[in-house]
Parts: C-alpha cells; sequence; structure tokens
C-alpha cells in the first residue's frame, strides 16, 4: 500500500506524539509499505520512508495550520495515496488517529486544571484561533462518514461518542511502544550507574516521572504528594524522586525546596533513551491531568515498572490486570500517597511488576501495527466495491 502519514511536526524530540509516529511508520515501511510523511517540517529519516516537508507558512499559528490544512489537501490529490493517515485534523484524509485527544477533550482539559476557575479557562478557549480552527476541522471530518477514527483510548472514544455522536466510524487502537532488548546484567548495570549518579543507597526507593509539560503532567502534585508521602511514611529509609524534562526545572526546584525534599529530588534535562532510568527506577508516577493513552505509563509498563496515574489518562486502561495504581485526580493527595507506599514494599510491587508482564504483547508496535493494516484494508476492500 501507498500511505501517507500527516503529522504537522516530524522531529522526535518533540513529544510522544512524533516517537509514536516514527516507529509505527518505520514498522509499516519495514513491512513493505511505502509511507509517505507529510509535514510542516521535519528531520527524521527511515529506509523506505519519505518525509515531504511542505513548509511552514503564515505570520501566525493558526494560519500556518491553515495553511498547512491545505498545502495537505493539495499534496494528497498529487500523490495516489491507498490511505491518507492522520494524527492532527486536516481534511482529504480516510483515517483519523487522535493522537492528542479530541479537540473538546483538550479544552476540557484545560479548564479542570483551573479547577474552580475551569469556566473561565472554558470561556477563553475560542479565543485560542489555531484550536478554534482545528475544532471546526475536526467537525468537519466526524461527519464524514467515509472518515475512519482511531481514537487512542477507551477515553478517547467516549469524548468522540459525547461531543460527535461518533460510534461505528470508532476503532479504538491502543498506543504502542518499543523498547531495546536490554539483558538483566545491562539493566543492572544501569542502575548501579544511575543510583550513584542520583546518590540513593542500596536500601532506597525511587520514583521516576517524565514529562516536557510540566504542568500538564502534573509535576507540581507529584511534588508535594513525594513530600507528604516522606513526612507520612513510617519507612524513612532514602527516597528519591528523578524527574525528566525539558521545561526549566528552576520553578520546580524552589518548590522541591519550599516542601523540604530538595535533597531527594533529581531534575534530568531530556534524555534520548529513558529505558536507563526505567532500570534505575523502582515504579513510574504520571499525575496527568489529560493524557489520551501516555508513552510514559506504556515504556513502564513494558519494562516491568509499576506506575501511578490518573483517570484522565487513556493509559490507565491498560493498568487494568494490576501493573499499576489509577487515582481520580493530580489533587488526590491521599490516594496519591498511599500508592507510593505501596509501591515503596517491595512484595506489593514484585506482584504489580508480574500484572505488567502479562500486558507487554498488547502494547507492543507489532500488535498496533497488526491493527493498523486491519483497519486500511477494510477501507481498501470498501472503496473498490464501491467502484
Amino acid at each position: 500500500m501507498k500511505i501517507a502519514w500527516v503529522i504537522e511536526q516530524m522531529n522526535t524530540s518533540n513529544g510522544g506524539k512524533e516517537t509514536s509516529t516514527a516507529q509505527v511508520v518505520g514498522a509499516l515501511a519495514d513491512a513493505g509499505h511505502e509511507v509517505v510523511i507529510l509535514c510542516q517540517k521535519g528531520s527524521w529519516s527511515h529506509p523506505g520512508v519519505t518525509v515531504n516537508q511542505l513548509g511552514v507558512r503564515g505570520p501566525t499559528r493558526r494560519a500556518q495550520a491553515a495553511n498547512f490544512a491545505s498545502d495537505v489537501v493539495s499534496a494528497v490529490n498529487a500523490g495516489g495515496f491507498d490511505i491518507v493517515h492522520t494524527v492532527t485534523p486536516v481534511n482529504g484524509a480516510n483515517v483519523y488517529q487522535l493522537r492528542s485527544g479530541s479537540i473538546p477533550g483538550q479544552i476540557e482539559a484545560g479548564s479542570r486544571r483551573w479547577g474552580r476557575l475551569g469556566f473561565v479557562r472554558k470561556m477563553l478557549a475560542p479565543l485560542s484561533l489555531r484550536r478554534a480552527l482545528l475544532g471546526r476541522i475536526e467537525k468537519q471530518m466526524a461527519a464524514q462518514p467515509g472518515v475512519k477514527f482511531l481514537p487512542v483510548s477507551r477515553m478517547v472514544a467516549q469524548e468522540l461518542a459525547q461531543h460527535y455522536g461518533l460510534g461505528s466510524q470508532v476503532c479504538v487502537v491502543y498506543n504502542a511502544v518499543s523498547g531495546p532488548s536490554v539483558s538483566p546484567d545491562q539493566r543492572a548495570k544501569w542502575r548501579r550507574e544511575l543510583w550513584a549518579r542520583i546518590g540513593a543507597s542500596d536500601d532506597a526507593v525511587v520514583f521516576v516521572t517524565a514529562a516536557n509539560n510540566m504542568l500538564l503532567k502534573g509535576v507540581p502534585q507529584t511534588l508535594r504528594h513525594f513530600a507528604r508521602w516522606r513526612d507520612e511514611s513510617a519507612r524513612k529509609a532514602p527516597a528519591r524522586l528523578v524527574v525528566i524534562g525539558d521545561e526549566s526545572a528552576r520553578r520546580m526546584g524552589r518548590l522541591a525546596a519550599r516542601l523540604g525534599v530538595k535533597d531527594e529530588v533529581v531534575f534530568v534535562p531530556h534524555v534520548d533513551d529513558v529505558f536507563p532510568w526505567y532500570s534505575a527506577a523502582d515504579a513510574c508516577i504520571l499525575l496527568s491531568w489529560y493524557d489520551p493513552c501516555s508513552r510514559v505509563v506504556l515504556e513502564a509498563l513494558r519494562w516491568g515498572l509499576p506506575s501511578i496515574t490518573t483517570v484522565y489518562n487513556g493509559a490507565a486502561e491498560a493498568l487494568a490486570r494490576g501493573g499499576g495504581i489509577v487515582v481520580s485526580s493530580p489533587e488526590d493527595a491521599r490516594a496519591v500517597v498511599a500508592a507510593m507506599a505501596e509501591l515503596a514494599d517491595p512484595s506489593h510491587r514484585r506482584r504489580r511488576i508480574e500484572a505488567c508482564e502479562s500486558c507487554v504483547e498488547e502494547i507492543s508496535i507489532e500488535h498496533h501495527v497488526a491493527r493498523l493494516l486491519e483497519v486500511y484494508e477494510s477501507l481498501v476492500r470498501r472503496r473498490i466495491q464501491q467502484m
């Protein structure tokens, strides 16, 4: 098949959407399909994949989004593609995978984070001209029976049902992750090296979180709950919280100092390979205000690392077998502290690790690509039948 994959930016350092695209598109190309990435700009390459940079045109983000949507339609009309798979709202696609969630879901998440003032944030949402444009395009796509919607979790599927009344057009295809095949000896080596780097003793417990957008991923709440757990815990052995991300750690560092845990929190700039840090950790924590299906939690799950996350993270659905603990909100201090206390206990943690291992196949890139190809083939068959 000749497949167009539409994404605004194709730079894997930007975040999960771009990293997922690279892994999935690479697997499609390795399976013998011709893939063309249509993007504004990109710096990624893979055998069998062409990156077509359409350019960034316009003085504002809204204008740039509008011009990109128009340029995509022109490229699709000229490309002779069997499938046009997009991860951002554009007309001309027949597969729309909502890796960033629905536009209404994003707006609701923003207002949720504002707490009692959330209604103000919701009223201000139309002032984001770019998001308003994408919302209109998404609504237009929902009205086209020929477009297949692929939410990356049931949570996002529920948003589509609530806001657009979609049902039969929707097929949930969970996000997926890949990772290196590493020997137990290498994992132990990484753990020793990184524990020495962060000053963790043999009896320490280490939590890890990773976020580019620290506010959206609940890092302030994570710091507060970590401090409360340290205050309340009967376990006074050493502990560390490792925070990985590009966003400046200065403000978060000041918060950690005010909370009295500055010496126990380690801020690590963005890293290309997060798996050594998963080897160093005992548990993962990601208190998202909104996450369609977090790669961080799925990567931790694949690595056998129990997680704490929220009901606002679609990846929480992957923890149903016991691979982690799901709390009602980033602000639910009592539940988060209890979850941290549980995962600090090696015996409880061991049971969670066994549950993680039972989910590895379902969140693999191979499983994800097989599901995509089923959708693609059904669309191609339907088009042939309609000729």
